[in-house]
């Protein structure tokens, strides 16, 4: 749970933070109403109270922050410490201090291909503690949901590619959901027991962040993002339908590819055949 009282940015979040080598996300709500998920690596903590991300490549994410200000965000590190919290959209820059030190870092400073065109200000309004995951339990939460997917498990639509299923069905594999909460509010929660039930679902066990997902509402749009070791990932947005023996079913509405070079929505596409139901 948010620690709402804590509104400051401390010297381990902001250690934690400036750590270019860190899988972080921020959540945005799309024109249609469904929860974004999009990996910032470069979000990093201003003085005690802002935040800031580099922006090098446009997508959903950016121009949903322009109508909608509000967002989360959360940080997970390589030793599996993690925070996360919600941020208000300020301004942009496209020069000053913030913006040398960002095209400055060693990542960036001799790539003549990707560079970081703007820099992305937010207020900062709550932020968690930095927790340790709980990786013990995750093993046991997959296996919870491996054992909830026969009775969820559909595939008439072919929403997720073999490869978005092989990313959704990696046992420690990151995997986080966004969703809006019943009193308002995004949240986003690391669900690496998340699995794909055929390729039209997903199921999503209670172990870990039980408590968490209990603040995810019946009929709730989500978005759920998978990623592997390599950063490749995929981002599928769905509804939270029903449970199936203690598991969430999240039915698949959209893919979307977040990756480069060409970010999109991968299912539906409108240059689908049609599928074949009368004979």
């Amino acid at each position: 749970m948010y620690n709402t009282t804590k509104v400051t940015i401390g010297e381990d979040a902001q250690a934690m933070l400036a750590r270019d080598a860190k899988v972080a996300l921020l959540g945005t709500v799309d024109d249609d109403g469904y929860p974004h998920l999009t990996f910032i690596s470069s979000l990093q903590g201003l003085g005690d109270d802002k935040l800031t991300f580099g922006q090098f490549s446009t997508g959903i994410s950016k121009d949903s922050l322009l109508r909608w200000p509000d967002c989360a965000f959360l940080a997970l590190t390589r030793d599996l410490k993690w925070l996360r919290g919600t941020a208000r959209y300020t301004h942009t820059a496209k020069t000053g201090p913030e913006f040398d030190a960002y095209n400055n870092k060693p990542i960036f400073r001799y790539n003549s291909y990707f560079g970081f065109n703007t820099i992305w200000y937010l207020d900062l309004l709550s932020i968690s503690l930095v927790m340790k995951l709980p990786i013990q339990q995750i093993p046991t939460g997959a296996i919870l949901s491996r054992i909830a997917m026969p009775a969820a498990a559909r595939s008439e639509r072919q929403a997720l590619s073999p490869y978005g299923r092989l990313l959704f069905s990696e046992l420690v594999g990151p995997k986080f959901i966004c969703f809006e909460k019943a009193e308002g509010g995004l949240a986003i929660v690391p669900v690496f027991q998340a699995r794909a039930a055929g390729t039209d679902r997903l199921v999503i066990s209670g172990r870990p962040f039980g408590e968490d997902l209990k603040e995810l509402p019946q009929g709730a749009r989500v978005g759920v993002m998978a990623l592997n070791m390599n950063m490749q990932s995929v981002l599928v947005k769905g509804t939270f339908t029903s449970t199936a023996r203690g598991a969430r079913i999240i039915e698949i509405d959209r893919v979307y590819n977040s990756m480069p070079p060409q970010a999109g929505y991968i299912y539906p596409r409108a240059d689908r055949p049609a599928a074949v139901t009368e004979f």
